[in-house]
């Protein structure tokens, strides 16, 4: 399915990841405290507790339309809040690799080694893009399953839950790639990268959270963000291959 010149870019990509230790570092340290050590600590804690009275609330205190069943179930708060959690998790990894490598690369010079090769811009987004991917999901698949098993095995949510988690972090992941790589390509410094990759992000995680708040069912709040997550890699990835040229690429 790949043209020859993508799977040699590709795996020039893959093996510049894993050289990069500050790269693997990211992507390794980060999902953990994301999608394991936070959601799971939350998730025993709750169970370890055992059956809890209702919430006591202040009176005339009203919640938002996601959260109303926390005063009757405190499960119903964890549902609702790994949803922006895990999502949390898919934004952070990859936009933080995609600046160290590329910015990396760039300051190194080696950029300048693919003008001289035979192969298009949109060639070496798709290779960069797919290596970048692959690393992420890599690690946050195998961290997902986990809190995958502790979902299931506690009875916090169901199977159509799970799944539909495992596309927000899935359309997460392609989200913040695709963004942190045309603003990786375009920056002309770590420094430039970062604030720009923040710009983007942190507006993204509020929107995370208030849809999480706002909208009643967990299942209908991750099925609206995987849908924005794809609307914004496909803005960012029709973006890129129009403005990116061999030319921004070495300035």
């Amino acid at each position: 399915m790949l043209g020859r010149e993508v799977r040699i870019l590709f795996g020039k990509e893959w093996r510049q990841l894993l050289r990069s230790r500050g790269a693997m570092v990211t992507a390794l340290l980060l999902p953990i405290i994301l999608l394991v050590l936070v959601p799971g600590l939350q998730m025993l804690g709750l169970k370890a507790g055992g059956a809890r009275p209702p919430v006591n609330l202040p009176p005339g205190m009203v919640l938002p339309r996601g959260l109303r069943e926390l005063a009757e179930d405190p499960v119903a708060m964890m549902r609702a809040m790994l949803v922006p959690f895990i999502a949390l998790g898919g934004l952070i990894v990859p936009s933080v690799t995609a600046s160290y490598t590329l910015i990396t690369e760039r300051e190194s010079r080696t950029l300048e080694l693919l003008v001289a090769l035979p192969v298009r811009v949109g060639q070496i987004l798709l290779a960069k893009l797919l290596a970048l991917l692959s690393l992420a999901a890599a690690v946050t698949l195998v961290l997902f399953s986990l809190d995958a098993a502790l979902i299931l095995g506690l009875g916090i949510g169901s199977p159509g839950y799970v799944l539909a988690l495992l596309a927000v972090l899935l359309t997460a992941l392609t989200y913040s790639t695709t963004t942190a790589l045309l603003v990786s390509l375009l920056a002309r410094d770590f420094r430039t990268s970062n604030n720009i990759n923040g710009l983007l992000i942190g507006p993204t995680i509020l929107v995370c959270f208030f849809v999480a708040l706002a909208v009643p069912s967990p299942l209908l709040s991750a099925l609206l963000l995987a849908a924005f997550f794809t609307l914004g890699s496909v803005v960012s990835t029709l973006v890129a291959l129009k403005v990116i040229t061999f030319e921004r690429l070495l300035r």
